[in-house]
């Protein structure tokens, strides 16, 4: 019997040794296809059974028993690995079970708040995160540079997941090759030059007139902004990126897009947090299916658009190149892997900022009633012209203070070493490869060493000179004890460097739009009884903002 149990004790041994040298092969190799990293975990544990098969009752005993060992064994060289002082981010803190799993940090994701959550880890931890079992966080404006300038990192395997379905050809936002990025957004650049974003006033100003005539139609009612403002970017974005094709506003979603789209969101954020989810995504049929429908519809928006032509010069325009200036065209595969990106995050982002501009003006009387009267000192026979928009001063402070607020991407985007080039340094830290990275956006922006007094407050007139600053808000600015800071080079609600945001000239012609024909047209308040908290509450971080709603009510003003 000692015998006996001596042999089988052995041959457990060895099938648990057997789990952690697959361990030491996964740090080593880092298989990322699904099939592959399948038959490291299935097949080595089937075959070692067969060692077990003489000191169990069956062999389904066996092969469980074999499993068992081989996976316990496996998890828990992985575990002990990660928390040892091994890991190459064994100095980096950071709670233990992110440490241990990313899996943790998704499931936080997934309720909507990680940026909270992230912006708490800083607060407890420091600048610099573990946030992750290969991943940092960043919150100072030292890595901003380092991290996404010229001779930053290239996107992280965040987006691997994100986009799995795109292997040979992926979108602009999600290329990880530094020069074939450079390439294709050369041809994203024409698509928002001057001359360009002309074409595209016209086709947002026919959109805002209809809005208006919504909006007019149901004066005195209470009408949720969210929802208008998402339709109507949508709108306006099917016809710069496509040149027509939805009506949203007219027809409202019969179709289901737009609730495909916010349907897709927390599926496409786990799947960017645990790519090998996203990749399993390709493997079964049913999986992430709102993922899929809404990649598909932008898919067929591309293919129409490619068979029927537009009349005007769309974005597809230039990134298909009918003007004929590159010298190898597009293929039709490039353009439409930047189809559902150029939708939803031209349009998305755009209707968020919005809410959160209307909702923080509306929390913020003096600031209401400051704007409403720049805009209307402006205004001639109730419009207000591109180039006067631009120059007024405290429409684009409140611009930009609820951008410093709620940035576009509250959690900003990964990047990684080059893959190949052995790890990156960022300042004093050494980012080996493998390792993802975020500047965190969100802690940023509201981090008292770069935004003071009030970082966590809406003050508009922070973006105003001193003598401004002192007329409006002496209280604020001259009348406290804290130092008065505002540290522009931590100000990055679209990024920064070569891979910033491509629309962001657009993005703020749209806003300031929208802004002074609204609120020339219509007064608004809350309406009554709405709990204005909650609009903050409701914000979903889902790498794309999802918004809950914000019912206002619009009366017509007198021109």
């Amino acid at each position: 019997m000692d015998a006996v149990s001596s042999t089988f004790q052995a041959a457990l041994t060895f099938v648990a040794l057997s789990g952690v040298g697959c361990h030491m092969i996964f740090n080593r190799l880092e298989p990322r296809s699904i099939p592959v990293s399948a038959s490291f975990i299935v097949i080595p544990p089937t075959i070692l059974s067969t060692l077990l098969f003489s000191h169990c009752t069956s062999i389904l005993a066996a092969i469980g028993t074999s499993f068992l060992a081989y996976l316990s064994a496996l998890v828990t060289s992985v575990v002990l690995y990660r928390v040892s002082p091994l890991h190459p981010l064994a100095s980096y803190p950071g709670p233990l079970m992110c440490k241990i799993t990313k899996l943790w940090l998704a499931g936080i994701a997934m309720r909507g708040k990680q940026h909270v959550y992230y912006r708490d880890l800083h607060r407890r931890y420091g600048d610099v995160v573990r946030v992750g079992p290969n991943e940092l966080s960043f919150a100072n404006n030292s890595a901003i540079s380092s991290m996404l300038g010229t001779k930053g990192m290239p996107k992280g395997p965040w987006w691997d997941g994100r986009m799995p379905e795109n292997k040979k050809v992926r979108s602009l936002l999600a290329l990880r090759d530094p020069e074939e990025h450079s390439r294709r957004r050369r041809i994203w650049n024409r698509a928002f030059t001057a001359s360009a974003l002309k074409e595209y006033d016209i086709v947002v100003r026919k959109r805002l007139a209809q809005l208006v005539e919504i909006l007019t139609d149901n004066a005195g009612k209470s009408v949720d902004m969210s929802q208008w403002m998402g339709r109507f970017m949508y709108d306006v974005m099917n016809d710069i990126v496509f040149g027509g094709g939805v009506e949203l506003m007219r027809d409202g979603d019969k179709d289901g897009l737009y609730k495909m789209f916010e349907d897709f969101l927390p599926m496409a954020l786990l799947m960017s947090h645990v790519p090998w989810i996203g990749e399993l995504s390709t493997h079964i049929p049913y999986f992430a299916s709102n993922v899929k429908k809404f990649r598909t519809y932008a898919v067929n928006c591309a293919i129409e658009r490619k068979l029927h032509g537009s009349p005007v010069k769309d974005i597809f325009y230039h990134l298909i190149d009918e003007a004929g200036l590159e010298a190898v065209p597009p293929s039709l595969a490039q353009v439409i892997s930047d189809s559902a990106p150029a939708i939803s995050a031209g349009a998305e982002t755009t209707a968020t900022a919005l809410c959160n501009l209307f909702w923080l003006l509306l929390c913020n009387p003096i600031a209401y009633s400051r704007l409403q009267d720049e805009i209307d000192s402006a205004s001639v026979a109730g419009v207000v012209d591109g180039e006067t928009q631009k120059r007024l001063a405290y429409l684009n402070a409140c611009i930009n203070e609820t951008l410093r607020l709620y940035p576009a991407v509250l959690s900003g985007s990964q990047r990684a070493p080059r893959i190949g080039s052995g790890g990156h340094t960022i300042g004093p830290h050494f980012i080996p490869e493998g390792t993802g990275a975020v500047v965190h956006s969100y802690t940023l922006q509201r981090d008292p060493r770069y935004f003071s007094p009030s970082p966590d407050s809406f003050i508009p007139e922070r973006w105003l000179s001193p003598d401004e600053q002192r007329a409006l808000k002496p209280a604020v600015f001259f009348n406290c004890t804290d130092e008065i800071i505002h540290d522009l080079s931590a100000f990055i609600p679209f990024s920064f460097g070569p891979a910033n945001c491509a629309g962001k000239t657009l993005a703020y012609q749209e806003l300031r739009m929208v802004i002074c024909t609204l609120m020339t047209r219509f007064d608004m308040r809350f309406e009554e009884g709405f709990d204005a908290r909650s609009w903050d509450d409701n914000l979903c971080d889902y790498f794309i903002t999802r918004k809950g709603e914000l019912p206002i009510v619009f009366t017509p003003r007198s021109l």
